[in-house]
C-alpha cells in the first residue's frame, strides 16, 4: 500500500512536467471558466424574472413552478457540464499529443472535442442528470442522505475517470465507455485515488490566504480586509485553473499508457509501468492495446 501511495504522489508530480512542456494546456480551463461564468450570468436573469414573485422559498411554490425550476436547473447543469467536458477533452487530446513529442495547437484540441461533440453531449446529459439528482438529495435537511449522496458522487467520479478519453479516442458508445473506464480504473485504483487526493495540496496557498483574510477582519482595517479577500480570490481562481489542467493531464497520462504502452520521454517509465497492477488470479499485460491515440 505504501508503494501505491508513493507512485500516486509521483504520478501527480509527473503531470507538472507535461504542463511545463506545453503551457497552452492551461488555456482550455481558462476558456471553460469564462464561458461557464457567462452562462451563469445568462441563467441568473431569467431565474430572477420567473421566480421573483415567490422568491427562493420552495414551500410557497406550486407544482408548476417547482417543475419549471427543475427544468431550468437541469438546463443550467447540462450547459455547464457540456462546457467542462468539452474543454477537458481538449486538454486530454493535446496532452496526449505532447506525450507523443508533438507540439499541438489549441485548434487541434478544440477540433478533437468538436469532432465527438455528439457523444460528449450525451455524456454531459448523463452527468447533468446524475449531478442534479445528487444535488437535490444533498440539499435535503438529512445528514445521512448528504453523506450517502457525497459518497455516491465520489464513487461515480472514480468509476468514470477515463470516460472522456475513451469517447474521444475510441469508437465506443456511452455504455461501452463506462465499462472500459471501470476496467482501467481497476488496474490503477490506488494510484488514481492517491493522485486525486494530491490535488487538494494545490489549494493549500488559497486556504492559507482565506484564513489570513478572515483574521484580518479583527484588525478593523477595511482596506486590508478587502485586499486580503481579493488576493484570496485571485489565488483561488488561478489554483482552480491549474488543478483542472493537471487533472486532464493525469487522465491522459494514465489512459495513454493503458491503451498503447507508450511513455513520454519526460516521464519515468518505471513510474508509469508500476502504476498498473497485475491481476492476483491471472497475469495480464501492462496495457490492453485498443484505441487509436
Amino acid at each position: 500500500m505504501t508503494g501505491r501511495i508513493s507512485r500516486g504522489w509521483r504520478l501527480f508530480k509527473a503531470t507538472f512536467a507535461i504542463l511545463k512542456a506545453e503551457k497552452s494546456l492551461a488555456l482550455f480551463p481558462v476558456i471553460s471558466a469564462i464561458l461557464s461564468l457567462l452562462v451563469l450570468v445568462v441563467f441568473i436573469f431569467p431565474a430572477l424574472m420567473i421566480f421573483s414573485s415567490t422568491g427562493a422559498n420552495t414551500e410557497s411554490w406550486g407544482v408548476t413552478q417547482y417543475a419549471m425550476w427543475i427544468v431550468f436547473l437541469f438546463a443550467f447543469y447540462f450547459v455547464i457540464y457540456l462546457i467542462t467536458i468539452f474543454f477537458k477533452g481538449a486538454v486530454i487530446s493535446n496532452a496526449t499529443e505532447v506525450m507523443k513529442g508533438n507540439n499541438p495547437t489549441m485548434g487541434q484540441g478544440i477540433g478533437a472535442s468538436a469532432s465527438h461533440i455528439g457523444k460528449l453531449a450525451i455524456w454531459a446529459l448523463i452527468q447533468a442528470t446524475i449531478g442534479l439528482i445528487l444535488s437535490m438529495v444533498r440539499n435535503r435537511d438529512n445528514i445521512v442522505a448528504t453523506i450517502v449522496s457525497s459518497l455516491i458522487a465520489a464513487a461515480w467520479e472514480l468509476v468514470t475517470f477515463f470516460v472522456i478519453p475513451i469517447l474521444i479516442f475510441e469508437e465506443q458508445g456511452i455504455p461501452g465507455s463506462i465499462k472500459e473506464s471501470w476496467n482501467l480504473f481497476k488496474k490503477t485504483w490506488g494510484e488514481t485515488v492517491v493522485s486525486g487526493f494530491s490535488f487538494v495540496l494545490i489549494y493549500i496557498p488559497a486556504f492559507i490566504l482565506f484564513f489570513l483574510a478572515i483574521g484580518s477582519i479583527a484588525l478593523g482595517i477595511q482596506t486590508v480586509t478587502i485586499a486580503a479577500f481579493g488576493l484570496f480570490l485571485i489565488v483561488l481562481l488561478a489554483t482552480a485553473v491549474l488543478a483542472s489542467t493537471l487533472h486532464g493531464i493525469l487522465v491522459a497520462l494514465l489512459y495513454n499508457f493503458a491503451k498503447t504502452g507508450e511513455i513520454p520521454d519526460m516521464i519515468d517509465r518505471d513510474l508509469i509501468e508500476n502504476a498498473f497492477v497485475e491481476s492476483k488470479k491471472k497475469k495480464t499485460p501492462a496495457y490492453s492495446g485498443g484505441g487509436n491515440i
